[in-house]
């Protein structure tokens, strides 16, 4: 009998973690890189009069929905871009349709603490899950030139 109930424990047991381990989590359509390391983007910046292996880092910091969602009869997404009040630089965001190379939203400038929770898409893909690009292109707030473009996957969702 004591080996019935330790076996019926085990399983229970093996059970309920393996449950916990697959609640939840939805497969990802974004492959990493193997070499991929988690950390924040470094943006080195060149102060006049300093060679180019004095750069100093800076880093910038992005704001958007990794999964936002919009109505296949409507074109406002919530898509949540933001150039966070951290950031000294501006910012121009684009979400680009992985598949086709499609631009389905490009932003005004952004300037460092605005923000837009809602955009109004130029185009709107077929009804399901599509894998897109949020590129942050950043720009110089003297002189307007781009200095860098910051890649964000987002799986938008047309209902």
């Amino acid at each position: 009998m004591k080996a019935i109930i330790a076996g019926l424990l085990i399983t229970l047991a093996s059970l309920l973690t393996s449950g916990c381990s697959q609640s939840g989590s939805r497969e990802s359509a974004y492959q990493f890189a193997e070499d991929a390391k988690d950390g924040e983007f470094v943006l080195p910046t060149h102060v006049p009069g300093q060679s180019e292996d004095q750069k100093e880092p800076s880093y910038f910091m992005i704001q958007v929905n990794a999964s936002p969602t919009v109505s296949r009869g409507g074109k406002r997404c919530n898509l949540m871009i933001g150039n966070p009040t951290e950031n000294e630089q501006y910012v121009k965001v684009k979400l680009i349709l992985d598949d086709t190379g499609e631009e389905l939203f490009c932003s005004d400038i952004l300037k460092p603490g605005e923000r837009n929770a809602y955009v109004d898409l130029e185009q709107v893909p077929e009804a399901g899950e599509h894998t897109t690009t949020a590129v942050f292109m950043v720009y110089d707030p003297e002189s307007m030139e781009q200095i860098t473009e910051i890649d964000a996957g987002v799986l938008l969702t047309v209902e």
